[in-house]
């Protein structure tokens, strides 16, 4: 379905055609635009799929680029989100790494 369709229907609705797709962890708290972007093909929540350890270094290293930018305009609550997502990427790879270190 494309987005257009997709806004048009209600929360209810679109949670209906989540379920179809299987496991989708946080389904019953999602938001609408969530759950547009779910079915839409964004990747949003729960199906995103495991990153790799290169994956999350490049997120890593894109989300210190932007932060960059935006401490240079002067945007402190952008900085702060993008700190906040810099630390979870950077446990996420924490994690990733101790979990390859095991035999």
């Amino acid at each position: 379905m494309d987005a257009d369709a997709l806004k048009k229907m209600t929360v209810a609705e679109l949670r209906e055609e989540a379920k179809k797709l299987g496991d989708v962890k946080g389904l019953a708290t999602m938001k609408k635009d969530g759950l547009v972007a779910l079915l839409s093909g964004g990747g949003a929540h729960g199906r995103t799929g495991a990153l790799t350890r290169t994956d999350l270094k490049q997120k890593i290293q894109s989300l210190k680029k932007e932060r960059l930018a935006a401490t240079e305009r002067v945007q402190r609550a952008k900085v702060d989100e993008f700190n906040t997502a810099l630390r979870r990427y950077r446990r996420r790879l924490r994690r990733a790494a101790r979990h390859k270190a095991k035999p």
